[in-house]
Protein backbone atom coordinates (compact mmCIF):
# COMPACT_ATOMS: atom_id res chain seq x y z
CA UNK A 1 0.00 0.00 0.00
CA UNK A 2 2.87 2.18 0.27
CA UNK A 3 2.24 5.85 2.37
CA UNK A 4 -0.53 6.92 0.74
CA UNK A 5 -4.20 6.88 2.06
CA UNK A 6 -7.39 6.69 0.68
CA UNK A 7 -10.68 7.09 2.04
CA UNK A 8 -11.25 3.29 1.65
CA UNK A 9 -8.87 2.75 3.99
CA UNK A 10 -10.04 4.42 6.76
CA UNK A 11 -12.43 1.72 7.83
CA UNK A 12 -10.56 -1.49 7.38
CA UNK A 13 -7.11 -0.29 8.55
CA UNK A 14 -7.50 2.41 11.65
CA UNK A 15 -4.75 1.86 13.13
CA UNK A 16 -2.44 1.77 9.74
CA UNK A 17 -3.79 5.00 9.10
CA UNK A 18 -3.76 6.62 12.95
CA UNK A 19 0.21 5.82 13.04
CA UNK A 20 0.59 7.27 9.45
CA UNK A 21 -1.48 10.24 10.86
CA UNK A 22 1.38 10.77 13.18
CA UNK A 23 3.68 10.94 10.72
CA UNK A 24 2.28 13.43 8.53
CA UNK A 25 1.94 15.19 11.71
CA UNK A 26 5.53 14.50 12.78
CA UNK A 27 6.12 15.68 8.37
CA UNK A 28 4.79 19.19 9.12
CA UNK A 29 6.77 19.97 12.59
CA UNK A 30 3.90 21.13 13.97
CA UNK A 31 5.84 21.93 16.77
CA UNK A 32 8.38 24.07 15.26
CA UNK A 33 5.59 26.17 14.89
CA UNK A 34 6.57 27.81 18.00
CA UNK A 35 9.32 29.95 16.48
CA UNK A 36 6.65 31.79 14.74
CA UNK A 37 5.40 33.55 17.93
CA UNK A 38 7.77 36.38 17.12
CA UNK A 39 4.45 37.51 14.93
CA UNK A 40 2.51 38.34 17.79
CA UNK A 41 5.52 40.64 19.33
CA UNK A 42 4.46 43.43 16.72
CA UNK A 43 0.66 43.40 18.15
CA UNK A 44 1.96 43.42 21.85
CA UNK A 45 4.12 46.86 21.36
CA UNK A 46 1.78 48.51 19.32
CA UNK A 47 -0.79 48.27 22.08
CA UNK A 48 -3.29 46.52 19.65
CA UNK A 49 -4.31 43.46 21.64
CA UNK A 50 -7.63 45.04 22.75
CA UNK A 51 -8.58 45.62 18.81
CA UNK A 52 -10.69 42.53 17.35
CA UNK A 53 -9.28 43.19 14.01
CA UNK A 54 -5.41 43.19 14.16
CA UNK A 55 -5.68 40.27 16.62
CA UNK A 56 -7.56 38.66 14.06
CA UNK A 57 -4.96 39.54 11.11
CA UNK A 58 -2.18 38.66 13.55
CA UNK A 59 -3.50 35.12 14.26
CA UNK A 60 -4.08 34.50 10.81
CA UNK A 61 -0.82 35.30 9.84
CA UNK A 62 0.65 32.96 12.14
CA UNK A 63 -0.97 30.03 11.35
CA UNK A 64 -0.35 30.75 7.24
CA UNK A 65 3.91 31.76 7.96
CA UNK A 66 3.56 28.47 9.73
CA UNK A 67 2.05 26.58 7.30
CA UNK A 68 4.78 27.89 4.75
CA UNK A 69 7.10 27.25 7.20
CA UNK A 70 6.25 23.55 7.56
CA UNK A 71 6.19 22.90 3.43
CA UNK A 72 9.71 24.37 3.69
CA UNK A 73 10.69 21.63 6.02
CA UNK A 74 9.39 19.27 4.41
CA UNK A 75 11.27 20.26 0.97
CA UNK A 76 14.39 20.03 3.50
CA UNK A 77 13.46 17.18 4.56
CA UNK A 78 13.14 15.72 1.16
CA UNK A 79 16.09 17.03 0.18
CA UNK A 80 18.64 15.87 2.98
CA UNK A 81 16.71 12.82 3.80
CA UNK A 82 20.14 10.41 2.71
CA UNK A 83 22.33 13.03 5.29
CA UNK A 84 19.37 13.13 7.85
CA UNK A 85 19.55 9.50 7.85
CA UNK A 86 23.33 9.53 9.54
CA UNK A 87 22.05 11.57 12.35
CA UNK A 88 21.20 10.18 15.77
CA UNK A 89 18.46 11.63 16.04
CA UNK A 90 17.09 13.04 12.88
CA UNK A 91 17.14 9.49 11.37
CA UNK A 92 13.99 9.06 12.72
CA UNK A 93 12.08 11.63 10.82
CA UNK A 94 9.34 10.42 8.60
CA UNK A 95 11.43 10.83 5.47
CA UNK A 96 14.79 9.76 6.52
CA UNK A 97 13.92 6.67 8.20
CA UNK A 98 11.49 5.19 5.47
CA UNK A 99 7.79 5.63 6.98
CA UNK A 100 6.66 7.92 4.76
CA UNK A 101 6.66 8.12 0.91
CA UNK A 102 8.89 11.04 -0.60
CA UNK A 103 6.77 11.52 -3.21
CA UNK A 104 4.10 12.17 -0.70
CA UNK A 105 6.37 14.83 0.33
CA UNK A 106 5.97 16.74 -2.78
CA UNK A 107 2.29 15.83 -2.80
CA UNK A 108 1.18 17.46 0.36
CA UNK A 109 3.52 20.52 -0.63
CA UNK A 110 2.14 21.16 -4.25
CA UNK A 111 -1.72 21.29 -2.17
CA UNK A 112 -0.62 23.62 0.74
CA UNK A 113 2.12 25.69 -0.50
CA UNK A 114 -0.32 27.12 -3.59
CA UNK A 115 -2.93 27.79 -1.03
CA UNK A 116 -1.00 29.06 2.00
CA UNK A 117 0.29 31.92 -0.58
CA UNK A 118 -3.31 32.52 -1.78
CA UNK A 119 -4.46 33.55 1.35
CA UNK A 120 -1.64 35.32 2.72
CA UNK A 121 -1.95 37.46 -0.56
CA UNK A 122 -5.75 37.66 0.41
CA UNK A 123 -4.77 38.78 3.90
CA UNK A 124 -2.07 41.74 2.94
CA UNK A 125 -0.13 41.92 0.05
CA UNK A 126 3.09 43.13 1.49
CA UNK A 127 2.97 40.18 3.83
CA UNK A 128 2.47 38.05 0.73
CA UNK A 129 5.83 39.52 -0.59
CA UNK A 130 7.43 39.02 2.73
CA UNK A 131 6.41 34.92 3.03
CA UNK A 132 6.89 34.94 -0.91
CA UNK A 133 10.87 36.03 0.33
CA UNK A 134 11.05 33.91 3.08
CA UNK A 135 10.30 31.11 1.00
CA UNK A 136 12.50 31.97 -1.69
CA UNK A 137 15.46 32.89 0.96
CA UNK A 138 15.38 29.16 2.72
CA UNK A 139 15.50 27.74 -0.94
CA UNK A 140 18.49 29.99 -1.32
CA UNK A 141 19.56 28.37 2.13
CA UNK A 142 19.10 25.08 1.27
CA UNK A 143 21.00 25.19 -1.88
CA UNK A 144 23.68 27.36 -0.87
CA UNK A 145 24.24 29.51 2.42
CA UNK A 146 23.69 26.73 4.77
CA UNK A 147 27.02 25.44 2.70
CA UNK A 148 28.97 28.49 4.16
CA UNK A 149 30.65 28.92 7.35
CA UNK A 150 28.71 31.99 9.89
CA UNK A 151 26.87 32.56 7.29
CA UNK A 152 24.51 29.73 7.44
CA UNK A 153 23.45 30.64 10.99
CA UNK A 154 23.15 34.28 10.10
CA UNK A 155 20.61 33.13 7.28
CA UNK A 156 18.46 31.09 9.98
CA UNK A 157 18.65 34.39 12.19
CA UNK A 158 17.34 36.25 8.97
CA UNK A 159 14.42 34.20 8.81
CA UNK A 160 13.19 35.35 12.25
CA UNK A 161 14.12 39.27 11.26
CA UNK A 162 11.29 38.28 8.85
CA UNK A 163 8.83 36.95 10.76
CA UNK A 164 8.80 39.78 13.36
CA UNK A 165 8.59 42.23 10.20
CA UNK A 166 5.44 40.10 8.86
CA UNK A 167 3.53 40.23 11.53
CA UNK A 168 4.26 43.89 11.79
CA UNK A 169 3.48 44.70 8.79
CA UNK A 170 -0.02 42.89 8.70
CA UNK A 171 -1.29 45.13 11.18
CA UNK A 172 0.32 48.32 9.86
CA UNK A 173 2.84 49.06 12.21
CA UNK A 174 6.60 49.29 12.19
CA UNK A 175 8.90 46.92 14.08
CA UNK A 176 11.48 48.60 16.25
CA UNK A 177 14.81 48.52 15.25
CA UNK A 178 16.24 47.43 18.25
CA UNK A 179 14.12 44.95 18.87
CA UNK A 180 14.86 43.83 15.05
CA UNK A 181 18.24 43.51 16.84
CA UNK A 182 16.92 41.49 19.65
CA UNK A 183 15.41 39.24 17.50
CA UNK A 184 18.07 38.92 15.31
CA UNK A 185 21.11 38.30 18.48
CA UNK A 186 18.94 35.67 20.15
CA UNK A 187 18.30 33.39 17.11
CA UNK A 188 21.69 33.91 16.46
CA UNK A 189 22.20 32.30 19.91
CA UNK A 190 20.44 29.51 19.47
CA UNK A 191 21.95 28.83 15.97
CA UNK A 192 25.52 28.79 17.20
CA UNK A 193 24.25 26.92 20.06
CA UNK A 194 22.93 24.39 17.35
CA UNK A 195 25.71 23.92 15.66
CA UNK A 196 27.82 23.13 18.93
CA UNK A 197 25.46 20.45 20.27
CA UNK A 198 25.44 18.73 16.45
CA UNK A 199 29.74 18.42 16.71
CA UNK A 200 29.22 16.84 20.22
CA UNK A 201 26.72 14.75 19.37
CA UNK A 202 27.84 13.60 16.01
CA UNK A 203 31.49 13.26 17.33
CA UNK A 204 33.36 11.75 14.35
CA UNK A 205 30.77 11.55 12.18
CA UNK A 206 29.41 14.87 11.80
CA UNK A 207 31.01 16.07 8.33
CA UNK A 208 29.19 13.01 7.10
CA UNK A 209 25.96 14.36 8.25
CA UNK A 210 26.42 18.16 7.67
CA UNK A 211 30.03 19.01 5.17
CA UNK A 212 29.57 22.62 7.02
CA UNK A 213 30.28 21.07 10.58
CA UNK A 214 33.85 20.66 9.78
CA UNK A 215 34.62 24.45 9.43
CA UNK A 216 33.47 24.72 12.95
CA UNK A 217 35.18 23.74 16.39
CA UNK A 218 33.60 23.91 19.64
CA UNK A 219 36.04 26.00 20.96
CA UNK A 220 35.26 28.85 18.00
CA UNK A 221 31.46 28.04 18.66
CA UNK A 222 32.35 28.65 22.58
CA UNK A 223 33.69 32.35 21.69
CA UNK A 224 31.07 32.86 19.12
CA UNK A 225 27.70 32.13 22.16
CA UNK A 226 29.89 34.14 24.59
CA UNK A 227 29.80 37.17 22.35
CA UNK A 228 25.91 36.38 21.26
CA UNK A 229 25.26 36.24 24.39
CA UNK A 230 26.55 39.51 25.58
CA UNK A 231 25.14 41.00 22.22
CA UNK A 232 21.55 40.29 22.90
CA UNK A 233 21.61 41.50 26.87
CA UNK A 234 23.07 44.37 25.35
CA UNK A 235 20.82 44.82 22.39
CA UNK A 236 17.57 44.23 25.18
CA UNK A 237 18.61 46.76 27.62
CA UNK A 238 19.76 49.21 25.47
CA UNK A 239 15.85 48.87 23.87
CA UNK A 240 14.20 49.23 26.84
CA UNK A 241 15.86 51.96 28.16
CA UNK A 242 16.17 53.98 24.94
CA UNK A 243 14.45 57.14 24.56
CA UNK A 244 12.74 56.45 21.64
CA UNK A 245 11.43 53.21 22.82
CA UNK A 246 10.18 55.19 26.12
CA UNK A 247 8.60 57.92 24.20
CA UNK A 248 7.01 55.30 21.10
CA UNK A 249 5.57 53.25 23.83
CA UNK A 250 4.62 55.37 26.29
CA UNK A 251 5.95 54.10 29.28
CA UNK A 252 10.01 53.53 30.49
CA UNK A 253 8.59 50.67 32.91
CA UNK A 254 9.90 47.91 30.68
CA UNK A 255 13.39 48.14 32.52
CA UNK A 256 11.56 46.11 35.44
CA UNK A 257 11.56 42.61 32.55
CA UNK A 258 15.74 43.08 32.26
CA UNK A 259 16.17 40.59 34.73
CA UNK A 260 13.60 38.11 33.39
CA UNK A 261 16.21 38.41 30.34
CA UNK A 262 19.14 37.54 32.17
CA UNK A 263 17.66 34.73 33.61
CA UNK A 264 16.54 33.35 30.03
CA UNK A 265 20.10 33.80 28.54
CA UNK A 266 21.51 32.23 31.72
CA UNK A 267 19.44 29.35 32.00
CA UNK A 268 19.91 28.70 28.17
CA UNK A 269 23.45 28.76 28.73
CA UNK A 270 22.66 26.02 31.44
CA UNK A 271 21.02 24.29 28.75
CA UNK A 272 23.79 24.28 26.15
CA UNK A 273 26.73 23.48 28.44
CA UNK A 274 25.22 21.16 31.39
CA UNK A 275 22.08 19.44 29.51
CA UNK A 276 23.88 19.27 26.69
CA UNK A 277 20.91 20.16 24.62
CA UNK A 278 21.93 22.84 22.42
CA UNK A 279 21.41 20.31 19.44
CA UNK A 280 17.49 20.81 19.15
CA UNK A 281 16.76 24.55 20.39
CA UNK A 282 12.88 23.82 19.89
CA UNK A 283 13.43 21.08 21.98
CA UNK A 284 15.64 22.27 24.98
CA UNK A 285 12.82 25.41 25.32
CA UNK A 286 9.94 23.51 25.18
CA UNK A 287 11.18 20.76 27.86
CA UNK A 288 12.97 23.46 29.66
CA UNK A 289 10.40 24.65 32.72
CA UNK A 290 13.15 27.23 33.46
CA UNK A 291 13.29 29.01 30.45
CA UNK A 292 8.99 28.31 29.31
CA UNK A 293 8.62 29.74 32.95
CA UNK A 294 10.85 33.01 31.84
CA UNK A 295 9.09 33.29 28.76
CA UNK A 296 5.62 33.34 30.00
CA UNK A 297 6.66 35.57 33.22
CA UNK A 298 8.45 38.02 30.70
CA UNK A 299 5.21 38.09 28.41
CA UNK A 300 2.70 38.62 31.44
CA UNK A 301 4.88 41.12 32.26
CA UNK A 302 5.62 43.03 29.14
CA UNK A 303 1.68 42.63 28.56
CA UNK A 304 1.11 44.05 32.34
CA UNK A 305 3.14 46.79 31.76
CA UNK A 306 2.05 47.93 28.58
CA UNK A 307 -1.03 47.77 29.12
CA UNK A 308 -2.17 48.88 32.68
CA UNK A 309 -0.31 51.40 35.24
CA UNK A 310 1.30 48.69 36.73
CA UNK A 311 4.63 49.45 38.53
CA UNK A 312 4.12 53.09 37.56
CA UNK A 313 4.77 54.52 40.88
CA UNK A 314 8.27 53.32 40.88
CA UNK A 315 11.37 55.21 40.17
CA UNK A 316 14.76 54.11 39.85
CA UNK A 317 17.39 57.27 40.00
CA UNK A 318 20.18 56.47 38.86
Amino acid sequence: MGSWIFLDDLKDYPEYNRVMLLQYLKLLRIHQWIKNVIIFAGIIFAKKLTDPESVQRVISAFFLFSLVASCQYVLNDYLDRKEDALHPEKKHRPLASGKLDPSFALFITAIILPLSLIMAYLLHPVFFGLVAFYLMFNVLYSRFLKHMVILDVMSISIGFVIRAIAGSVIIHVTFSSWLLLCTFMLALFWGFSKRRGELIILEGNAKGHRKILDEYSTSFLDMMLGIVATMTLMSYVLYVTSPATIANLGTDRLIYTIPIVVYAIFRSLYIIYIKNMGHNPTKAILSDWGVLLAGLIWVALVITIMYSDFGKGIRFDL
